[in-house]
């Protein structure tokens, strides 16, 4: 069963409800969907954020943590990551269609997908809409601090 790691602000709380995807695009989905970003290691979490925030807007209050799904959890869908165009970290547009086409089906409560700052790595994107959400659980989680070297 996978982990599930998510960075966020303290402030606002895990935002299990997909409530940031109704505000604003992002690399799987265009503005309305309820998602809720995960990555599948603490570390690209970090890397992942590094990467989407300004350094010298980093938030003091981030905490990360930790999710998983009951061993019964059965709605993963890979896609077909080998299908996507070469150029795919670079357009956006075609992210969004895959995944927008799998957050109209519901069929699976997430979706595996490379991260795009280190390819090899998976992130996970839920669908906070379907049946299944209601099953994520915290198991583990802690105010988080960037160590100053990495910005």
């Amino acid at each position: 069963m996978p982990r599930l790691w998510r960075l966020y602000r303290a402030e606002y709380g895990p935002g299990l409800d997909g409530i940031g995807g109704r505000l604003a695009d992002g690399r799987w989905h265009t503005r309305g969907a309820r998602v809720v970003y995960f990555g599948a290691s603490a570390a690209i979490v970090v890397l992942e954020r590094l990467a989407h925030t300004d350094p010298d807007l980093l938030p003091a209050d981030l905490h990360l943590a930790c999710f998983e799904l009951p061993e019964t959890f059965t709605g993963i869908n890979a896609g077909d990551i080998s299908a996507l165009p070469e150029n795919w970290i670079r357009d956006e547009n075609e992210t969004r269609r895959i995944g927008g086409q799998w957050w109209r089906e519901r069929s699976s409560l997430l979706l595996v997908v490379p991260s795009a700052i280190l390819p090899e790595e998976s992130n996970y994107v839920l669908n906070a809409q379907h049946p299944e959400a209601k099953s994520l659980r915290l198991i583990g989680g802690r105010p988080f601090t960037f160590d100053p070297r990495l910005i």
